[in-house]
This record gives structure tokens, C-alpha cells and sequence, in this order.
């Protein structure tokens, strides 16, 4: 029997639940504190928001849609020749992601990272989730994904320093993390639910992300689905022009729970395929995430021991990928 979607599409969430911040003012220079003050406000409520006027041209985002489309028209049999290799690159076929004791996950992905090469001392070492990047022979997809990849990656360095100024810290307090990030990306296809193997299959089961932030542009699908803090559900619908923006685990522990790591998931409730490209802005290996002295004080002693960003990352992807390295 197909499994079917049995609860009702949650209602679309409104502006002060998720709202559409404007960066004009971070990318032209200007000043950015009431801009920082939208910031927190945003993150110590559903700690999702919308960004626009982020500077990633349209074209841009587009065209690696286009290429994320055209690789997973291929046949199985094509994109299982770049599968998922010890660096975690590589194509991921449904079923991959399974957290412990739900169903798998409907979902495949092409899943990439900052591209190292083999003797890159880090690639050297076996850090995990370093080393170079898997290509299908697939004409004018790399061109447009490298290009995608570094225009988000130039979005979130900016992204930090705000949120740096909306935590009262340094500018350079998160940024000077990012020299050498274990940055993920994952070109991510959902097909219709009718085609789910398993019962209670769902394009994403509830679940928080791991690292600092997320940035991610969505196809005008929608089924990217939040957890109120009143634990109802609201859709994140698609906005034109607009990337979607969520803290993880790393951020709430920096931040000491002032900033939530909030639970989401995605249901694909129409008869169509739905692609997304969730960009997840992770530091540094060695980074060591603690209590920001901002986020704590007598009434509010830290809630996390000190942890090691990419050990942390590595860890909860091993428990949910079948991830070795």
C-alpha cells in the first residue's frame, strides 16, 4: 500500500512568524544595527527568516536549479556512478537518511562541500567531511554549481557579521571560524509522496539542522514545514527573490538557547518532484563553540560544555547518513 499523508497542510505562516528581512543595508555599507535588532528578534522566536536583496544574482540561482534538475533526470544508473564516497561528495540515492527508529527519508541528493585537494594537510590528516568534490560527466552542471556555491558562501560570510552585531560581539566574532569551514551543500530532489517505499515516509522528518546557520533557496513547491513554539506547524511557503534562513545546533549552543535550533521537515504534498539546495554554513573543524559571554550570567548559567564544531557535525551526520570516515 502507498503511504499516504494523513494530517492536513499546516496554514502558511505569517510575517511575524517568519519575516522577510532586507539586507540592502549590509551590502551597501550602511549601518546595520536596526537590521541586527530584526535579527534577534527573529531568532529568539521561531528562529527563522526570510532574506532578500541578498546580492546572489537570479541568473545565479536559476541555473543551478537547472543543473540540479538535469542531474537527477539522469537514470539510477547514471547518478550512482558518482555515489556518496569517504569525504561524504557524491550523489546520495533515497533511503540514505534515516533517523533512528522513523522511516527513510524521500529524498536523493548531490551533496558537495569546499573542494580540497588530496594533500591538502586536512585531507591529509582525515578530517572528516574534507577532501575534494565528486562530479558527474553531466555538460555545463559543475560551471553553474561552483558559481552558485561561492555566491552563497560570500551571502553567509555577510550574514555572520550581522549576527555577530545581533549578539553584541565582536564583527569578526564568527567570521574569523570560517577560514577553512566544513561548508555543505546538498542539491536535494523530493518525488511525490505516491512514491514512497516505506510507511510513514516523508520528504523530511522532523529535525533540527547541526551547524550555525542555513541558507535555502526553494523551488515554488513549498513543503518546508516550522515548529511554533507552541509546537503547532506553519509552512514556510516559496517568496520569490527570497532565500529561506534558520540557526542549528552549533548557533543555540553559542548562544546558549538564546537563539533556538528549531525543529522542521518537509512534506511533498503535490504530485510533482520538488527540488531545493539547502546551503549549511558550518565552521571550522577545530572551532570550539562555548557560551558567547553575552548569552549567559547568574540567571542564566551556559546549558553546553564546550564542543568541537566539526566533530559535532560529523557525528550527528554518522548517526543519520551512514556516514564513515
Amino acid at each position: 500500500m502507498t503511504p499516504s499523508i494523513t494530517h492536513a497542510p499546516p496554514p502558511a505562516a505569517s510575517a511575524a512568524d517568519v519575516p522577510v528581512l532586507d539586507l540592502a543595508p549590509l551590502l551597501a555599507g550602511e549601518d546595520i544595527d536596526g537590521l541586527a535588532r530584526e535579527v534577534r528578534r527573529a531568532c529568539e522566536g521561531m528562529a527563522f527568516f526570510y532574506i532578500r536583496n541578498h546580492g546572489i544574482p537570479a541568473e545565479v540561482i536559476e541555473e543551478a536549479f537547472t543543473a540540479s534538475r538535469r542531474f537527477f533526470e539522469q537514470p539510477l544508473d547514471a547518478r550512482m556512478k558518482i555515489h556518496k564516497d569517504r569525504f561524504h561528495r557524491g550523489y546520495l540515492p533515497l533511503g540514505t537518511t534515516r533517523y533512528p527508529g522513523k522511516a527513510a527519508d524521500l529524498k536523493d541528493s548531490f551533496d558537495l562541500g569546499v573542494d580540497l585537494p588530496l594533500n591538502h594537510p586536512d585531507v591529509v590528516g582525515g578530517l572528516p567531511l574534507h577532501g575534494p568534490n565528486q562530479w558527474p560527466e553531466l555538460e555545463g552542471f559543475r560551471a553553474p554549481v561552483e558559481a552558485y556555491f561561492q555566491a552563497v558562501r560570500d551571502c553567509g560570510l555577510r550574514l555572520l557579521t550581522l549576527f555577530a552585531r545581533s549578539l553584541k560581539v565582536s564583527d569578526d566574532f564568527f567570521t574569523r571560524h570560517y577560514d577553512n569551514p566544513t561548508i555543505l551543500m546538498r542539491m536535494l530532489h523530493y518525488p511525490p509522496q505516491s512514491e514512497a517505499l516505506e510507511e510513514d515516509s516523508i520528504g523530511a522528518f522532523p529535525h533540527s539542522d547541526y551547524g550555525v546557520m542555513t541558507l535555502l533557496a526553494q523551488d515554488p513547491s513549498g513543503g518546508l514545514e516550522l515548529k511554533k513554539p507552541d509546537e503547532s506547524w506553519v509552512g514556510a511557503p516559496f517568496i520569490p527573490g527570497t532565500f529561506v534562513v534558520n540557526i542549528g545546533d552549533l548557533m543555540a549552543r553559542w548562544t546558549n538557547d538564546v537563539y533556538r535550533s528549531n525543529q522542521h521537515q518537509v512534506v511533498n504534498r503535490l504530485a510533482t518532484e520538488r527540488y531545493s539546495i539547502p546551503f549549511f554554513f558550518n565552521p571550522n573543524h577545530r572551532a570550539l563553540v562555548e557560551c558567547i559571554p553575552s548569552c549567559t550570567g547568574p540567571s542564566r548559567p551556559p546549558l553546553y560544555p564546550p564542543v568541537g564544531a566539526g566533530e559535532y557535525v560529523a557525528n550527528k551526520i554518522r548517526t543519520n547518513q551512514n556516514f564513515k570516515s
